[in-house]
């Protein structure tokens, strides 16, 4: 069995593993990144279907200059070759549907609308939030008890619960009140985000290649089979792949992006983490799955619609946006490339399979007659160790572990008020940077 040495190791390629790498990387440590599939971003990647680049989760992709995601291509000197959307965002209630880009008013409007004109009531909810931004509430609600406990307004409750689902992955009454308004606070600060033009495959391949070209290492279809430990702190990891066989790589730290569960796994199971470290892991063990369905048509669903649908009138059924429409390149010529995402009415109580079928049968009812000869690309149910996040917003982990220069990085562990990618991106960003400045735990 061969042996190597390098500074860090990261396990796991997605958002979180390649931010992480970028930055170990720019900063001149030895970095080896491995991925256990062919392909790199996680779900900010891409899969060809049928001359279609449909993505693998994420669409809109933060690109501020603030952004976790921008410093990490910043720093390598990566282009991002985006597409700015238009921040154009549609919500479908009942009664009917709200376009916030030519409506204008923001979150006032938003409410507004879900009131039905009532403009007083909607003003009274409005200072509520307008409040509530300013001191956040504490966690210990729930974002539907808060809501709940500030009007009785159905429509409300089902745009507040579209929004959470369809923004933050999940729902309204599993996301803690406080958490909710960071997030509403922190995704209001100077936000752009884009369309990768090419596939985020190609984004990613694009800060590959910045990360080799600054001296790191990346390996496709490797897998971790073990994360070792000494005395309680790293001391490395068992890799196994076709082309290098089983080998041991020695490194000072480990950043994994595999989920704080199956990162306790890898380590070689709970009983080498204390209390306090399993205690938080336990408290709210629950992923957020994701239905996600891709298809073509012949005509858009929406014409001229290059921005975001929410919706807040299903069970199911949250998100629609027609990639062809921002970018004609992801699609055959002639051809509509939609993506639709639907979630679990309850996250830590769904039946996978029904609440999928559910979605389709939501988006056709939303749409009647325009999916009939429609060619479906994906139908897929995103759970298990490849779900739409490792964790709940809200309920996410430290990057820090028990464990001495033992990191997590990824969805399962993002900074407060960030959710997705660009909280993926955030978490790689504090375990960097604790890494570099020698505050790292245990040092």
């Amino acid at each position: 069995m061969s042996e190597k040495h390098y500074d860090a190791v990261v396990i796991g390629a997605g958002m979180g593993g390649m931010c992480a790498a970028a930055r170990l990387a720019a900063a001149g440590v030895d970095v080896l990144a491995v991925e256990k599939t062919a392909y790199l971003g996680g779900r900010c990647s891409h899969r060809n279907r049928d001359s279609a680049i449909v993505t693998t989760g994420a669409i809109m992709i933060p690109m501020a200059k603030q952004s976790a995601i921008r410093e990490a291509f910043d720093l390598l000197g990566a282009p991002m070759d985006m597409i700015e959307l238009t921040g154009r965002m549609m919500y479908r209630l009942p009664h009917g549907d709200y376009d916030q880009s030519s409506e204008g008013g923001g979150l006032r409007g938003l409410i507004e609308f879900a009131f039905e004109g009532n403009k007083d009531a909607a003003q009274q909810l409005f200072g509520r939030f307008i409040a509530a931004l300013e001191e956040i509430p504490p966690d210990d609600p729930t974002f539907r008890d808060w809501l709940v406990d500030n009007t009785d307004n159905d429509n409300v409750i089902r745009l507040f619960q579209g929004f959470c689902a369809a923004l933050m992955g999940t729902n309204l009454h599993e996301i803690p009140a406080g958490e909710f308004f960071r997030f509403l606070k922190y995704s209001s600060r100077g936000s752009r985000f884009g369309m990768a033009r090419k596939g985020n495959g190609e984004l990613m391949e694009t800060l590959a290649a910045a990360i080799e070209a600054r001296g790191g290492t990346l390996r496709r279809k490797t897998q971790c089979r073990k994360i070792l430990t000494q005395d309680n702190a790293v001391t490395g990891a068992v890799l196994s792949s076709r082309e290098h066989g089983e080998e041991i790589v020695h490194c000072d730290f480990v950043l994994s992006n595999t989920g704080p569960d199956r990162t306790v796994e890898l380590v070689g199971g709970r009983e080498l983490f204390d209390a306090a470290y399993l205690e938080l892991l336990d408290a709210s063990p629950h992923e957020a799955p994701i239905f996600h369905i891709s298809f073509l048509t012949d005509e858009p669903l929406i014409e001229d619609f290059d921005g975001c649908l929410v919706f807040g009138n299903n069970e199911n059924l949250i998100y629609l946006e027609i990639p062809s429409l921002i970018s004609p390149d992801v699609s055959p010529s002639g051809k509509y490339l939609h993506t639709a995402y639907g979630a679990p009415s309850d996250a830590a109580n769904a039946n996978l399979t029904e609440e999928l079928e559910n979605t389709l049968a939501e988006l056709r009812e939303n749409f009647p007659g325009k999916l009939d000869s429609a060619e479906f690309l994906v139908k897929a149910r995103h759970s298990g160790q490849s779900p739409g996040m490792h964790r709940w917003a809200g309920h996410m982990l430290p990057v820090t572990t028990s464990i001495r220069n033992l990191y997590n990085v990824g969805d399962g562990s993002t900074s407060p008020g960030t959710i997705g990618t660009e909280g993926a991106a955030s978490s790689a960003r504090e375990a960097v940077e604790l890494i570099l400045s020698g505050q790292a735990p245990g040092k």
